[in-house]
């Protein structure tokens, strides 16, 4: 009987190993662009892509009436969605949910892995909820400050500690 629960612990760990390798990173993948129209400006290295956008990349997908992607020599360097409201959703772990966010202007500075959300902003991660006009999301350090105009206030939702957290 204990051999047979160490064969099936082993088999749980092997599975759960091979969930969190089976994630690949994201800014690894191809990118997936569907819109109305779309537009390129090689000199000033930028896309533009406007109506129904649907931007997909590895778990990342991105809507929004409008995208402009910015590039240089080095790959894409930042990436603006704007719409009513532009709407971002990525796993960034595979233990978690996906984040999801939205905003009138949507900014995800590449190098910087910075999420700034405006106007009408919110922001979902892990049922903790942030919403106010302007909310910065640094990705890598799970960082996230909201900012309001003086008639709006900022609002969150913070969940309980569960036991599975460290």
């Amino acid at each position: 009987m204990t051999q047979m629960l160490n064969k099936v612990l082993l088999l749980l760990i092997c599975m759960v190993s091979f969930a969190c390798q089976a994630l690949p990173s994201d800014s690894e993948q191809e990118i997936s662009i569907e819109s109305d129209k779309a537009s390129l400006n090689k000199l000033q290295g930028e896309l533009i892509y406007t109506g129904n956008v649907e931007l997909t990349q590895g778990s990342l997908t991105i809507q929004a009436d409008k995208v402009t992607l910015t590039r240089n020599q080095d790959g894409i360097q930042q990436l603006v969605a704007l719409g009513k409201p532009a709407r971002y959703e990525q796993l960034l772990s595979a233990n978690e949910d996906k984040t999801q966010a939205y905003g009138e202007t949507i900014i995800y500075n590449i190098i910087n892995d910075e999420l700034t959300l405006l106007t009408n902003a919110g922001l979902e991660k892990q049922g903790n909820v942030f919403a106010g006009e302007k909310i910065v999301y640094l990705i890598k350090e799970q960082r996230v400050k909201a900012d309001s105009s003086k008639q709006e206030r900022v609002r969150m939702v913070i969940q309980p500690k569960t036991d599975k957290e460290p």
